[in-house]
């Protein structure tokens, strides 16, 4: 079983400035001791499954995805007849203006457009060509980044896994942990599909298919552990004994899974915070615009799993794209 010294938080969760405003504030689901995250973990979402981490020297990417381009048909549903449009000046203004800088790495969790299509992109930034990114990612994923015209002299930076690795890093370690994408009402899946050689280049939001969908646990050094999953969906038992600090929980329809974020709370030891993610509507601009008032459906339907389950130590944070917010230790502690 997967042991790993899990880190005491005590008081409250004390957010940075920006984090304060708007949706973006810790709610408490019960009575019980409070656990804060190490100082110096700062957090950003970027819509969709996106995150930006910072700790220390040490900056990573998790699924960014900035173009926001049409998926549905008319009756609501996700079309994979679409072509893809990307939008690479909507990718330029928010690696600019609002990433901290390079990243040393991009994690990728499986092949689909809402999560793969503009890494090609920000790997090629030119502001960034003098950083080395390398980027984790299924054999799948790594061919179709290849198709889609990643810079040459980043491909020998792309690490294959296919779960269960370990990886060091300087200033952390990435575990990998296999994991299931999410269903449809029906059970079926978006985009199925593998690739073991590079395809013709992708035109269609379904020739980018999913490939093997991965989930990552972040270990920062004298810092906290972060759970990373861009589903909905859990293989509950690759994740016995695994004790994160934070969650970013993936939150579309999840209606076909059972119990699910009942299930990923109990596996994962109840997390003393959660992040909803990959809740918002996928088309809206990404700007920064007035921040939304109540909390977001998301993020209620985790709270109320945790308080179905009794998790006093649990708390939700309700996140606003391209709003950082920092996890400090509060004062006097």
């Amino acid at each position: 079983m997967r042991q790993r010294r899990r880190t005491v938080l005590k008081g409250t969760v004390a957010l940075g400035s920006t984090a304060l405003m708007g949706r973006a504030q810790p709610h408490r689901t019960g009575s019980g001791s409070r656990r804060t995250p190490p100082e110096g973990l700062t957090l950003q979402w970027l819509g969709v499954a996106g995150w930006e981490l910072r700790f220390g020297d040490a900056r990573l990417l998790f699924d960014p995805y900035l173009s926001r381009m049409p998926f549905q048909s008319p009756d609501g549903s996700v079309d994979p007849s679409l072509p893809l449009r990307l939008d690479p000046k909507a990718v330029t203004a928010v690696a600019e203006r609002n990433l901290a800088g390079p990243p040393d790495l991009i994690l990728v969790s499986h092949g689909h457009f809402d999560h793969l299509a503009d890494v090609p992109q920000l790997l090629g930034h030119p502001d960034w060509a003098g950083h080395r990114i390398r980027t984790l990612c299924d054999e799948t994923a790594d061919h179709l980044l290849a198709a889609m015209g990643a810079p040459d002299r980043r491909l020998a930076d792309v690490i294959r896994v296919r779960g269960g690795e370990h990886l060091r890093f300087p200033g952390f370690t990435v575990e990998v942990l296999r994991s299931l994408h999410s269903q449809f009402s029906d059970h079926g899946y978006f985009a199925p599909g593998t690739h073991v050689g590079r395809p013709r280049t992708p035109r269609t939001l379904g020739d980018l298919v999913e490939g093997a969908t991965l989930a990552y646990q972040v270990s920062f050094d004298d810092g906290p552990s972060v759970y990373l999953s861009g589903t909905s969906n859990l293989a509950e038992r690759e994740l016995t004994g695994l004790r994160p600090d934070i969650a970013v929980v993936g939150m579309t329809s999840h209606s076909a899974v059972h119990r699910y974020p009942q299930r990923l709370l109990g596996v994962l030891g109840d997390p003393p915070l959660l992040l909803p993610s990959h809740h918002d509507d996928m088309l809206s601009p990404l700007l920064p615009t007035a921040a939304p008032t109540g909390r977001s459906a998301a993020a209620t339907a985790l709270e109320e799993a945790a308080a179905a389950r009794g998790a006093g130590g649990t708390r939700v944070l309700d996140p606003v794209p391209l709003r950082p917010f920092g996890l400090t230790a509060p004062a006097g502690r």
